[in-house]
């Protein structure tokens, strides 16, 4: 009796095969990344589409936007508050007025508006993180806690300051000391303590931002104490908290100037100065520039969210004027649509 030759492969034919494999995998591999990069931008647009339907809702109800912010770093001449002239208590931005225009009605009940963001009564509020204040693009949104105590959340949509400084024109108008060009503030839809309506935008709500991105930083430690990085804290209503400026390019490599608050190099935090809290305590001073740009982990640009509720991708490219342009809603700018 023969028996039947068994033939296996041999050791050509299995380093091919594995390297066919390898290939395929290869070739796999970076689709999938980017069909999961573009479903993570898809879903970051539609939550910007659902804050500026928050936004205009909230306006159809009050006649104006929220108030940007209130609290503390007041301008020279400030009466503050009655009983609080430092604006300490009443420390609290756009995000907790604008909870109930986003599904978030119980949340919104809990907000006690008779003390600050960071009192232990609004704890409840604060660490609740809130998917639609947050791209999903970003790893940090979700995880980083950025006060122990208070359980805070960071997210990363915020509202647009203008095209120059944290101090809009209360200080240093026309920016002239800072690393880019110098800027005159001409109006934002945001600001200290008042709010505004659509009628403030004469340069037309098509072409003027009213939010747009940046990246959740990621705390440090200085001798074991925790250091915030405010690039984030969007409950916060102090220094680059709640709010971008566009006195520089989306994502851009021009350092932001943190006052006081900043994180460099740590993690994946995008460039700033100064680099240490305690640094120097001048950077305390109300009357110091701050700006920090709008910033994302979409590859080449942001998404921004304008006037008219319209969505759009920002290129890194934007033509600094133009970006400028988009932010100011008194400057008389002419705007072409193919310019952004």
């Amino acid at each position: 009796m023969r028996r039947a030759s068994r033939r296996g492969f041999t050791l050509i034919e299995l380093l091919v095969v594995i390297a066919i494999i390898a290939v395929l995998i290869a070739l796999l591999l970076p689709a999938v990344q980017a069909a999961r990069a573009a479903a993570r931008r898809a879903a970051c647009v539609n939550n910007l589409k659902q804050l500026g339907v928050a936004l205009h809702n909230y306006h159809s109800s009050n006649g104006t936007f929220p108030i940007g912010r209130q609290g503390i770093n007041r301008p020279p001449g400030s009466t503050g508050y009655p009983g609080d002239a430092t604006g300490q208590t009443h420390r609290r931005t756009w995000t907790l007025g604008l909870l109930s225009e986003v599904e978030q009605g119980t949340i919104f009940n809990s907000v006690n508006f008779a003390f600050s963001y960071n009192h232990v009564r609004n704890s409840t509020v604060v660490s609740k993180f809130i998917g639609v204040y947050a791209c999903p693009a970003d790893p940090n949104a979700v995880n980083n806690i950025v006060n122990l105590a208070l359980g805070m959340r960071e997210l990363t949509y915020v509202v647009n300051w203008g095209n120059a400084t944290y101090s809009q024109d209360a200080y240093n108008n026309p920016y002239t000391a800072g690393p880019a060009a110098p800027a005159t503030f001409a109006g934002a839809p945001f600001t200290l303590d008042k709010a505004y309506g659509i009628q403030t935008i004469t340069d037309g709500t098509s072409s003027t931002l009213l939010m747009s991105e940046v990246i959740a930083c990621t705390p440090g430690n200085n001798n074991g104490a925790v250091v915030q990085d405010h690039r984030g804290m969007v409950y916060n209503d102090d220094f680059n908290c709640a709010m971008f400026m566009t006195y520089t390019t989306p994502n851009s490599k021009i350092p932001d100037l943190v006052p006081g608050y900043c994180v460099y190099p740590y993690a994946n935090n995008p460039p700033c100065t100064p680099p240490n809290v305690n640094a120097n305590p001048a950077n305390t001073n109300p009357g110091a520039p701050a700006f920090n740009a709008a910033r994302s982990y979409h590859a080449g640009g942001v998404n921004a969210l304008f006037g008219d509720g319209s969505v759009k991708f920002m290129k890194d490219s934007v033509n600094l004027p133009v970006w400028r342009a988009l932010s100011t809603t008194q400057g008389g700018e002419v705007l072409s649509s193919d310019s952004f």
